[in-house]
């Protein structure tokens, strides 16, 4: 069903070494949502035989991810573009910088069923270096939004680029989205005893 709503954006950096399985941080809340765009990029190989198609493959290749939200901070900024923070706080962008792999969550509220929200996680991914663009103040007030970009691809591990889920906010796995990255068999608190999700 159709979407209504778009919250809660957060992100977890991933701590393992390339070509290593893919571990997390704890997920961090980055901003609040304004628009999230998912455009999604596939190799397509189609078989020609006896003077037609006779079968086509479709392979996930990337997923480029646009955020705009109401704001940034430096520290959030420099961490997801591999930026140095000196000791007072100022943000240094270099030459040698390299951002880290992160994992992006949020959810999406649903018209149907009622109370519904759709959970997403992207599981591997970097952000570039986003445009920057400012204006000075004239006769009425003009908010400007920060868009930063990124390039999602599929995890060492499993092969698996992202998760999601429609549900009730007030079932066990929504109210464990966000305290750390979903995986296949995440132990999910029920508030009695723990479920294993398969």
């Amino acid at each position: 069903m159709a979407q209504i709503g778009l919250r809660d954006l957060f992100f977890a950096k991933v701590t393992s070494e390339d070509g290593q399985p893919e571990t997390y941080e704890l997920p961090v809340r980055l901003a609040k949502a304004i628009t999230v765009k998912l455009s999604t990029t596939l190799a397509e190989a189609i078989l020609y035989a006896d003077d037609g198609v006779d079968d086509i493959s479709k392979e996930f290749v990337s997923c480029e991810m646009e955020i705009n939200c109401n704001d940034i901070s430096d520290e959030h900024e420099a961490l997801l573009l591999g930026q140095r923070v000196d000791e007072n706080g100022v943000v240094h962008a270099a030459e040698g910088d390299s951002p880290p792999y992160v994992a992006i969550m949020f959810r999406a509220k649903k018209s149907r069923p009622a109370n519904t929200y759709k959970y997403v996680c992207l599981y591997k991914g970097q952000f570039g270096i986003p445009d920057e663009d400012y204006q000075t103040k004239g006769g009425s007030v003009e908010y400007k939004t920060p868009t930063i970009k990124g390039v999602f691809i599929k995890r060492d591990k499993d092969g698996e680029w992202k998760a999601n889920k429609t549900v009730g906010e007030e079932e066990a796995i929504a109210k464990a989205w966000f305290t750390k990255v979903y995986e296949n068999g995440t132990t999910i608190e029920t508030g009695g005893e723990e479920e294993e999700d398969i």
